[in-house]
């Protein structure tokens, strides 16, 4: 019975280093089965009573009993704060994706609406730029127009006044109160007159009975009416002229001044539609920087979450590894213990 203990202390040391290990890591008290074995062996050389050999036994199992049941509570409660820790974390993680991909979204929809008000945006400014230029070529069209028109008024209202001057001397010299000089005075007048008018053509004739009646020896009365009556009939040309050429000029002011309206409304409303688009991009760029500070306020927080869940869950791991190795290696006791049991028993059973 001797040598059978020995041969079990020897096997002992070889897992003894094993559990001296395995206590210290997992905060086991010390215990060793080596000293328990080695006093069993003394009492049964010593022929000690078999009680106190059993209540060293009873004690050890005690307090490998004791000391599982210890841990076995300490797990549970460490595995429920790993629960609630892992369940928590996942819940922060899965709320702050939740935010990560509902403002990307929207990040990415302000981003592409504020890029089409932009392009718009540039449009518009082109277009009204353009309208604006366009205004002022035709108030510059217009203002060089009616120069015009007044200039020509005044050459046409002089070339009137010169014939009704000529047909006043005409009719005073036909009756002696008028000298053929003063008649042929307007001579020079009408000659600019009908450059400036580019109608040469219509006083041709008035000129030519001018001449002839400068170069006669002696003026007729029928010379005279006739004169009259061509002084009368370029009047009418160049009234008609005048006329026409005033209604051309009301009808350039009429066309000026639709033209001007519309563009007028072109340009209100494309104001309009920059101030529209100025608002909207103010807008959708404080949209782009709220979404994006959701996005990185939410990013980070799932990233953070993230480690805080992957420390947890390795601390977590750690704490049923050792649990789990605590266990085995206190099974591991009992089983030895059990094995001494044994062999006490039946060196009692053989001192009987």
């Amino acid at each position: 019975m001797k040598s059978t203990l020995s041969v079990l202390l020897v096997v002992l040391v070889s897992v003894q280093g094993f559990q001296i290990d395995m206590f210290s890591k997992h905060h086991i008290p010390n215990r060793n089965i080596m000293e328990i074995m080695m006093q069993i062996e003394s009492q049964l050389a010593s022929g000690g009573p078999f009680d106190t050999i059993n209540t060293m036994l009873q004690g050890f199992r005690t307090s490998v009993t004791q000391e599982q049941i210890a841990h076995d509570d300490l797990y549970a409660r460490q595995k429920n704060e790993c629960d609630s820790e892992t369940a928590f974390r996942r819940g922060q993680i899965q709320d702050a994706s939740k935010i990560l991909s509902a403002s990307t979204n929207q990040l990415n929809l302000c981003s592409f609406q504020r890029q089409k008000a932009k392009a718009e945006f540039g449009m518009t400014e082109d277009q009204l730029t353009m309208n604006q230029q366009h205004l002022s070529l035709i108030q510059e069209v217009r203002k060089t127009e009616q120069y015009n028109f007044n200039s020509m008024a005044v050459i046409f209202q002089d070339a009137l006044r010169v014939i009704d001057e000529s047909v006043y001397l005409a009719k005073k010299f036909s009756v002696g109160d008028a000298s053929l000089i003063e008649l042929a005075d307007a001579t020079g007048q009408m000659m600019q007159h009908s450059v400036s008018l580019k109608r040469t053509g219509s006083y041709a004739a008035v000129l030519a009975s001018l001449a002839r009646m400068s170069l006669a020896e002696q003026v007729s009365s029928a010379d005279v009416d006739r004169l009259i009556q061509l002084l009368q009939t370029l009047r009418n040309n160049i009234e008609d002229a005048y006329n026409q050429f005033t209604a051309e000029n009301n009808q350039a002011i009429v066309l000026y001044n639709n033209q001007k309206e519309r563009i007028d409304k072109n340009i209100v409303r494309l104001e309009k539609s920059k101030t529209r688009l100025e608002d909207q991009i103010t807008d959708l760029n404080g949209c782009v920087a709220t979404q994006t500070a959701i996005s990185q306020a939410a990013s980070n927080k799932k990233q953070r979450n993230q480690k805080l869940l992957d420390d947890a869950t390795a601390l977590c791991t750690t704490f049923n590894s050792e649990y789990e190795n605590a266990s085995a290696a206190r099974r591991q006791e009992l089983v030895l213990l059990s094995e001494v049991e044994r062999l006490v028993e039946k060196r009692q059973n053989e001192v009987k």
